[in-house]
């Protein structure tokens, strides 16, 4: 069964561009899964450097910063106590990317909490893929099933999701190199 409204009915092809969002207030993803995460990412097309929204006040979020920003991630302090501003921040942001020419045609998620059902919605209707990575245990059956079992996956799942990733990813730089030396 083919779930066109979630998935949009594109195809994913390395042209893609794909763009991540993570909220690491709510979501803690040690280093191999920090990585495991950029190459699932890499796979999927043409991808931006990911956004990291955390809060300076904390100091662990302030050293899983400086840890992510080694794979690539751009840091976003939201240095605000008060509750959701990260998530705030984080909607304004990809609201604002995906209103710029040319428009991710995925986006992934990483997060915490249902307060992007609305979020995730309208960059569906957008005609984006969305795909969500979260701790099942702590994602709402309202969050999955907006997404899709093909496009929610559970943090601790990376390891053996991006397992079959990798030949991919080498078969690509094959085909990169030959196409390099053909052209030369």
């Amino acid at each position: 069964m083919t779930d066109n409204h979630r998935t949009t009915g594109k195809q994913q092809t390395p042209s893609q561009r794909v763009t991540m969002f993570l909220d690491s207030q709510g979501v803690y993803l040690n280093q191999k899964q920090a990585e495991l995460l950029v190459t699932f990412a890499k796979s999927k097309g043409r991808f931006e450097p990911p956004k990291n929204y955390y809060n300076s006040q904390q100091k662990n979020q302030v050293n899983d910063k400086f840890r992510l920003e080694k794979l690539g991630f751009l840091g976003v302090d939201v240095p605000d106590s008060g509750k959701n501003s990260a998530d705030k921040q984080l909607v304004f942001d990809c609201i604002k990317r995906v209103t710029t020419k040319p428009s991710p045609d995925i986006i992934i998620l990483v997060l915490a909490d249902r307060d992007f059902a609305g979020l995730i919605t309208v960059l569906m209707g957008l005609g984006i893929t969305v795909i969500v990575f979260a701790r099942r245990k702590s994602a709402s059956k309202k969050l999955i099933n907006l997404v899709g079992e093909d496009n929610f996956h559970d943090v601790d799942e990376l390891s053996s999701l991006s397992a079959g990733l990798k030949p991919q990813l080498e078969n690509q730089k094959k085909l990169s190199i030959e196409a390099d030396s053909l052209s030369a």
